[in-house]
């Protein structure tokens, strides 16, 4: 019994200085590769003693230095900043060409408000005789479409002048020659009234919405009358179209006999 213990004694510390030297072993070779960079490790504890674990190698992408800037966050920042104002529009008549009117010159206004008369004088007489007088209304229409056919002109001799913004192409002179089409147009159907009219007044529209916003424009205080006069105008033609359809028809110079 004795001599089994001894070798039973004997066999256990064999075994135990075997695993000290082989775990010696580990530590000596493992710790080189720890050491050697791009290699992480990672140990746990167990009952049976430290264990390394190896994983592969972390992708090596190059290092850049981190720029770092400091963030303002004072209240300065934090306030709204003043929308800017739009620039101006060629159709907002009302608060960019209107103010320039008084800047126009006397001739042209004394020449521009007494060239309504036409206009307005046959619309009024109509109305305080409640009575749609033909002749009237044809000399209001062939005086508008005098002033339809003046306005292509206008056009042709401000693209003329070397100076002007409106150069002498295509699109100013053939834009020139639309209006006096048109009044050729209207006193074609002079025989309708209706009809003439109607088309007098779509004249005066476009010739408008040329100056004003297809074409190079014409002077703030020009375009500011110009709105005016337009507007006067297909008012006065609107009236007379309004006599006609109401108030009956009664001639100037002669009166018909009765039967």
């Amino acid at each position: 019994m004795l001599t089994f213990a001894l070798r039973r004694g004997a066999f256990i510390s064999h075994k135990v200085l075997n695993l000290v030297c082989s775990s010696q072993r580990c530590w000596s070779s493992t710790l080189p590769r720890l050491s050697t960079p791009g290699y992480t490790n990672s140990f746990f504890f167990s009952a049976a003693g430290p264990s390394f674990l190896l994983r592969r190698p972390a992708s090596r992408s190059p290092s850049f230095p981190a720029h770092t800037h400091p963030i303002h966050s004072s209240a300065v920042r934090l306030k709204k900043r003043p929308t800017p104002e739009p620039p101006p529009r060629e159709l907002d008549l009302l608060r960019y060409d209107m103010k320039d009117l008084p800047k126009s010159p006397k001739p042209a206004l004394y020449l521009g408000f007494s060239g309504l008369l036409p206009f307005a004088c046959p619309t009024l007489f109509m109305a305080v005789t409640e009575s749609f007088i033909p002749e009237l209304a044809y000399a209001q229409v062939a005086y508008g479409a005098s002033i339809l056919s003046f306005l292509g002109g206008a056009r042709w001799g401000f693209a003329l002048p070397p100076s002007s913004p409106a150069k002498p192409d295509w699109i100013n002179l053939a834009n020139s020659v639309v209006p006096s089409l048109l009044a050729w147009a209207v006193m074609l159907m002079s025989d309708n009234i209706v009809s003439a009219t109607t088309m007098l007044i779509m004249g005066l529209g476009i010739a408008l919405h040329y100056d004003l916003s297809l074409l190079p424009t014409y002077p703030s205080w020009f375009k500011a009358l110009r709105s005016i006069l337009t507007i006067v105008a297909v008012v006065s033609l609107t009236g007379t179209l309004l006599m006609y359809g109401v108030y009956p028809e009664k001639s100037l110079f002669f009166e018909e006999k009765d039967e």
